[in-house]
């Protein structure tokens, strides 16, 4: 009777120890299950706010871009080309960034759907998971949502950068115009510039600017007494170019010989003035070449 006993209650302890053992293998597999089940949403989680800061920073970047393009176009200074590439070359890397987003969010999609599956194959057996399981759910439910919102802020990324390519080009043409414009414009005042500094002087004996045609006589009776003035029609290639705002100084051919000044010259521009009937030694110097060359881009010295 007490072997009996004995056995039975070895059965039973056995038994009890079996249902024990198996309950904490089902628990440990049940938190092995809901660890998972974290850890899946952890990542998508991640994911999704990854993208979402990526996103951010591609609309802060397409903000600087926009900016620089503002305003209507103006005429650069030397080297500005160059920040156009620069923003041509922005504009390109946020492309680049848009590309590399949908292709983030497409992945994104594909781990969200392997995960829900993932989820509900370890949720099939379990009845007790079935509250996490409506809670994750809900949560894959929310990011699909943000990434709906995410795919149209890609879409009108995209729009706004195939704006700007469109308004840099044009921005881009009207520059150019405006470049070449401003290149005419420098080159014209640049010719004005030369062509009023430009003046004209000429050293000779009576008789070698008579013969040029450079001086005639006037005045005198019968012949006596003329004076010699600048003619009327001067011809450029008769005389010595030279640039008013470099040379101020003219030497004469002859330091010993005196030479008037038969042109209409401001006198009283000069370092030394001289004499009453327009004559001067050694050469001159001019102090004041707008008030000098004012009356005549055309100075005509005979010798004496």
């Amino acid at each position: 009777m007490n072997r009996r006993f004995v056995g039975i209650a070895l059965v039973a302890v056995a038994f009890v120890t079996a249902a024990c053992d198996a309950s904490k293998k089902e628990l440990e597999a049940t938190l092995a299950q809901v660890q998972q089940m974290s850890s899946e949403k952890d990542s998508l989680l991640k994911d999704v706010m990854t993208t979402s800061q990526f996103i951010a920073e591609v609309s802060t970047e397409l903000a600087k871009v926009k900016s620089r393009n503002a305003g209507k176009p103006v005429v650069g200074a030397p080297g500005e080309m160059e920040n156009n590439l620069t923003l041509e070359q922005q504009r390109d890397a946020i492309k680049t960034k848009v590309a590399e987003l949908t292709a983030r969010l497409i992945q994104s999609e594909s781990r969200l759907s392997a995960s829900s599956n993932r989820v509900r194959d370890l949720t099939a057996n379990n009845a007790g998971l079935a509250s996490q399981l409506a809670a994750y759910d809900s949560t894959i439910a929310s990011f699909r949502t943000i990434m709906d919102n995410q795919k149209a802020e890609i879409v009108s990324l995209t729009a706004e950068i195939a704006a700007l390519k469109v308004e840099n080009t044009g921005l881009k043409q009207d520059k150019a115009v405006l470049t070449t414009e401003k290149a005419q414009l420098t080159a014209k005042t640049e010719e004005l510039t030369t062509e009023k500094n430009t003046v004209f002087y000429v050293i000779g004996t009576e008789d070698e600017l008579f013969k040029k045609g450079i001086i005639v006589k006037q005045g005198g009776l019968l012949g006596l007494g003329k004076t010699a003035v600048p003619a009327a029609a001067l011809k450029e290639s008769d005389f010595t170019a030279i640039d008013r705002t470099k040379v101020s100084d003219l030497a004469f051919p002859k330091a010993d010989k005196a030479y008037k000044i038969v042109s209409r010259q401001d006198i009283t521009s000069l370092a030394t003035p001289p004499d009453k009937v327009n004559r001067i030694k050694g050469g001159l110097t001019i102090t004041d070449a707008v008030k000098f060359w004012a009356p005549s881009k055309f100075l005509i010295l005979m010798e004496q």
